[in-house]
């Protein structure tokens, strides 16, 4: 690196007018190895930040300013001014990009008054407007150098290259508002999401001073775009959405959240043509109707009902695949165990654990079917879920079918009793062979007593017993007259209908995901589940006890049923599972706009938000209050009373 370095024996003497003292001092070429920092120098603290950068610089433009040094001992000079420079220096010859004895430029003092001298240095500094500072990146832009070009020669990221160009093409209007400091830098920036100058403008003079907060002023620019987040973003995906012409709109500012897509229609076209052509397969299983959906609120109402998969014997030839593919599956994974930690075979193994998994699933999946019969009154809906992934469900009965699979599930009851009337006689005699009525009442009792010690004795089969009643009134509603010997009587409240938006409830989502879970897992015949029961391990049947336990809970205070004994014990409930409702609800829009202004400003004090800013929103029209707070609550994690109860905190 060339740096421009007076004669060493040169002496400049610059005199000031009377009556003011003169100032002398002497520029040396001074070998950077000689130079040491100062104790003199007021900075005590000397960050590194930005040192790589300075280094950048002055490897592009030489030493701009000398070094400001006094003799110390042993042939050092002592740096009174410039330690951040010295520091970038020794960078720049610790990386090779500099000799270590590199004449450096300094202007060498005396040792008086060195204290007073770096303080003026620090002190009288000041620092450059922001508007001339971006604008003289603009016009290095305009000149021809790209913005990477310009990051390298002063020794800056090309992203805060390209922040500093972005906000130079802001509104000449915005811009001379930002001159006069009438306007933060991050109001700019806010405003700089928008490439229109009109819009630019009419955010900020259009609107009222309240609204000039940067959240507001970014809702406002992108209030018709798509979040990149938003889950048919993350359903049709940047790249399609690209290809098929859409535009993009980046926040420079803002990388976590300031991606838009700024055409709703092609998004929702590109995700309904995704949608369709996913349910052409399923239009010739023989379902009487296929639908597809961006908008699955009805499903989670009780409108619709369902049917469910039957499961069939494996056949010799699938047992004995499954059990290789087992066996193999556990040499394979004792391989991986056994070899040292970055094998390279380990990436090939797993995936051939993958392929295994996969090929064990697909012949499990093949012993579930539909019953055609069940089939013609039911239909598929192929939709997009919360989280933005595509969702086939099958087996959905619309209201006006209803009827007929409720008569259908009647008929197979009588079918029964019709065949079983071939069948032995059944144990306990009947009044007319011989019994009176009270004994016949009496006898049985003493067996129901019998019985229960019986069972009292044996937890797997009472599982299966307690689990008929509870599992057939979930899934085999159409069955009218599901009956079992054990009587337990399970509300199973439907949620949905007490819930304005229920397909944005992830607690409701995950719920579903789990009752759909084992609505593939089941029987799909009311007949073949007490069989199906008594078939399983006993840790089968506690999982799917707590699943049709956790059905029959109503922890809900509603309108006309508000029980304290009930509630009572949801709370305890809650205080035993931990329930923390941070995890599964935040303060949106919707529950806001049920509050009146004055609400929402309890809300935000209670939230632990600024005064000033409360005031504001309760002036604010109720919209923009609404969606001001919602920005304002986003991650504090505030809960209103009623979800407060037994929340455990960290």
């Amino acid at each position: 690196m060339n740096m421009t370095v007076q004669p060493q024996d040169t002496t400049t003497i610059l005199t000031v007018p009377e009556p003011t003292v003169s100032i002398q001092y002497e520029v040396q070429g001074i070998s950077l190895n000689r130079l040491v920092p100062s104790p003199a120098n007021v900075r005590r603290v000397n960050s590194t930040a930005g040192v790589s950068e300075l280094a950048d610089s002055i490897e592009a433009h030489g030493l701009i300013h000398n070094l400001t040094v006094r003799k110390a001992k042993k042939g050092k000079y002592e740096v009174v001014a410039g330690s951040r420079r010295l520091a970038a220096l020794r960078l720049l010859a610790k990386e090779g990009r500099l000799a270590e004895n590199a004449d450096i430029p300094c202007n060498v003092r005396d040792a008086e008054n060195d204290t007073e001298l770096s303080l003026a240095e620090n002190v009288q500094r000041e620092a450059m407007h922001i508007v001339d500072e971006i604008l003289s990146y603009r016009q290095l832009a305009e000149n021809g150098m790209a913005p990477e070009t310009i990051a390298a020669r002063f020794g800056q990221s090309v992203i805060t290259v390209r922040q500093r160009l972005k906000l130079a093409n802001l509104s000449p209007k915005v811009l001379d508002v930002m001159r006069e400091d009438g306007m933060t830098v991050e109001q700019a920036r806010a405003l700089a999401i928008s490439d229109s100058h009109e819009e630019q403008e009419r955010a900020w003079f259009d609107s009222p001073s309240y609204n000039h907060e940067p959240r507001t002023l970014r809702a406002m620019l992108t209030s018709e775009h798509v979040r990149s987040t938003d889950r048919l973003a993350r359903f049709v995906g940047l790249d399609a959405y690209e290809a098929a012409g859409g535009t993009i709109l980046r926040d420079l500012f803002n990388t976590d959240s300031g991606t838009f897509l700024t055409d709703q229609p092609l998004l929702i076209q590109l995700a309904m043509s995704t949608l369709e052509q996913a349910a052409v397969p399923l239009k010739a299983e023989g379902w009487k109707w296929v639908e597809t959906s961006l908008d699955t609120s009805n499903l989670y109402g009780t409108g619709y009902g369902r049917i469910y998969p039957q499961t069939r014997n494996l056949t010799e030839d699938e047992q004995a695949e499954l059990s290789a593919l087992g066996e193999s599956f556990d040499e394979v994974q004792a391989q991986i165990e056994a070899y040292a930690e970055g094998d390279a075979a380990i990436e090939a193994d797993e995936s051939r654990l993958a392929d295994i998994e996969q090929r064990i699933t697909a012949i499990q999946n093949a012993t579930k079917a539909y019953d055609p019969v069940y089939m013609a009154l039911a239909g598929c809906v192929v939709y997009v879920d919360q989280y933005g992934v595509m969702q086939l469900g099958r087996g959905y009965v619309k209201p006006e079918d209803k009827a007929a699979l409720d008569q259908l599930h009647r008929g197979e009851p009588d079918e029964r009793e019709d065949a079983d009337q071939n069948d032995e006689a059944p144990l306990t005699p009947a009044p007319e062979a011989g019994y009176s009525a009270a004994l016949v009442e009496e006898l049985t009792a003493i067996r129901t007593a019998a019985m229960r010690v019986e069972l009292a004795n044996r937890p797997a089969i009472a599982l299966a017993v307690l689990l008929y009643p509870l599992v057939g009134r979930i899934f085999h509603t159409g069955y009218m007259h599901f009956e079992a010997a054990v009587e337990v009587s399970g509300q199973r409240r439907e949620l949905a209908p007490s819930i304005k938006e229920p397909e944005e409830v992830r607690a409701l989502g995950a719920w579903l995901a789990i009752k759909e879970a084992w609505g593939d897992t089941l029987p799909g015949q009311p007949a073949d589940l007490w069989t199906w029961l008594l078939d399983q391990s006993t840790d089968k049947l506690l999982e799917l006890l707590a699943f049709v336990t956790a059905a029959n809970l109503n922890a809900v205070n509603a309108k006309h049923d508000h029980s304290k004994q009930r509630l009572a014990n949801a709370d305890q409930i809650a205080e035993a599972v931990g329930l923390d409702m941070s995890n599964h609800w935040t303060a949106d829009a919707t529950f806001l706009s049920r509050l009146s202004k004055a609400g929402i400003a309890e809300v935000l004090d209670e939230a632990g938000c600024a005064p000033q800013l409360v005031r504001v929103i309760e002036k604010a029209p109720k919209a923009e209050a609404v969606e001001e707070a919602e920005k304002q609550l986003a991650g504090k994690g505030w809960l209103p009373p009623v979800l407060r109860g037994w929340t455990r905190a960290e």
